[in-house]
């Protein structure tokens, strides 16, 4: 069923991810224009034992949708590089993420429509993660994460900023 299987791809999502040339201009920015958010910046490790294709990412949850501001290694070819913003501060905007049960479902399923999924790895016991050429259907990446106990601990720990707006 068409209903069933657009509630099943769109189901879990919880973050925009963004990317920028460097992270600590960009959340400077995005603070100066929407407020004092507060941010988690981190260095993350090599994944599959391979150098992370990030060098900085940083996160914050605004009330219950996760902000992923994300610096690409400049010595690496990575998904990302198209939308690496000319100057530093600014931030443009990359992949939707959402929350998954099931990764390598999620990898069938997404070959299966036809996505091409050039970037997925794992950090045992933590997460699994995928990012899927959704472009030409949806006009971005999008990104598949299936979190551990450690992985929800570590989402757990990324600052939320409340805004009161309804």
């Amino acid at each position: 069923m068409a209903e069933d299987r657009v509630q099943n791809f769109f189901k879990g999502f919880f973050q925009f991810g963004y990317v920028t040339r460097d992270a600590d201009a960009a959340v400077a920015a995005f603070r100066a224009k929407f407020g004092p958010v507060e941010f988690m910046v981190n260095e993350p490790p090599a994944i599959d034992g391979r150098p992370a294709p990030t060098r900085r990412i940083a996160l914050a949850w605004i009330d219950e949708v996760m902000t992923e501001i994300i610096e690409p290694d400049p010595m690496q070819r990575t998904i990302y590089d198209d939308h690496v913003p000319a100057m530093a501060g600014p931030i443009r905007l990359h992949h939707f993420g959402y929350l998954i049960d099931d990764h390598q479902a999620m990898l069938h399923r997404l070959r299966g429509m036809g996505y091409d999924v050039p970037m997925a790895g794992s950090m045992p016991g933590v997460l699994d993660y995928s990012y899927a050429d959704t472009r030409r259907d949806l006009g971005l990446w999008s990104e598949f994460i299936r979190l551990e106990e450690a992985g929800k601990a570590f989402f757990d720990a990324v600052p939320r900023t409340i805004t009161g707006n309804s």
